[in-house]
């Protein structure tokens, strides 16, 4: 995928092992401001580990080349952590990663306020996702579907460029994922963010992402705008992930709206 001056993030020939085996090879794309892309890929393609090294995590995937310049700065991938990059927020597959169920939301809520410092407008947030107040409620008193939108507002109150979205609707049932990403995606497309979003699921890719990246064994076989990818890929592999995925963007679009 090309880049230019006004990508938010470029990576470029990553390659990643794990004891002494390579798990990705020569890695590349480009990501604007307000994008969404969806990276596609069978178990064990690379996908989470792509994301855990551009969080900056060096285990158990270890960088051995590549750069990645993201929001104008530029780092070689290959070099000693550095942490996540700032203006990145991740948001996990599962709500049973992202909360202490022993604790309150509010508490957790507040908890992570003070981290930042007190930035950010949190009620503009929770009503943006369409939350309720979180009065003394723990996360096991809220639906799936609802502890996954907390987890978003918690992320954006960071106040993020680029969202990433690991497996976000795993844990969820179609009706309640199209739901979730549907807000997700009125709300950072408000606020000019970026989004990385993980899935199996072609149907959401297709639905919201403007560009997608098939990964296969660490390779990325095929990057692009989302309706050329689908309809018309140009490697084996991404035309059989195609032909066999329930994709059509009329059928979630009516799931989204029932």
């Amino acid at each position: 995928m090309p880049s230019d001056h006004s990508d938010l993030l470029t990576l470029t020939g990553l390659s990643a092992h794990i004891g002494g085996q390579t798990v990705l090879q020569d890695i590349g794309f480009s990501l604007a401001a307000g994008q969404c892309m969806a990276v596609v890929g069978g178990s064990g393609a690379g996908k989470s580990t792509l994301l855990r090294l551009i969080l900056g995590l060096r285990r158990p995937a270890v960088p051995q080349c590549g750069h990645l310049r993201f929001a104008g700065r530029e780092q070689a991938l290959a070099t000693a952590a550095v942490g996540k990059p700032d203006g990145i927020a991740y948001v996990p597959q599962s709500p049973a990663h992202g909360f202490d169920p022993l604790r309150r939301l509010r508490w957790q809520w507040k908890q992570l306020q003070r981290l930042l410092g007190g930035q950010g407008d949190s009620d503009a947030v929770m009503q943006a996702l369409g939350l309720p107040p979180l009065h003394r409620a723990y996360p096991g008193h809220w639906s799936r579907g609802m502890q996954q939108r907390l987890l978003v507002a918690m992320a954006l109150l960071e106040q993020p460029k680029l969202l990433i979205l690991d497996e976000p609707t795993s844990a969820l049932d179609p009706l309640i994922a199209a739901q979730v990403l549907t807000e997700v995606h009125r709300v950072t497309q408000a606020r000019n963010i970026a989004v990385m979003m993980v899935t199996h699921d072609l149907a959401l890719a297709a639905r919201f992402a403007d560009q997608i990246a098939i990964l296969n064994k660490g390779r990325l076989v095929e990057a692009g705008p989302t309706q050329r990818v689908l309809a018309d890929p140009c490697c084996a592999y991404a035309a059989e992930l195609v032909t066999h995925r329930h994709w059509q963007r009329g059928s979630i679009q009516e799931t989204a709206a029932a």
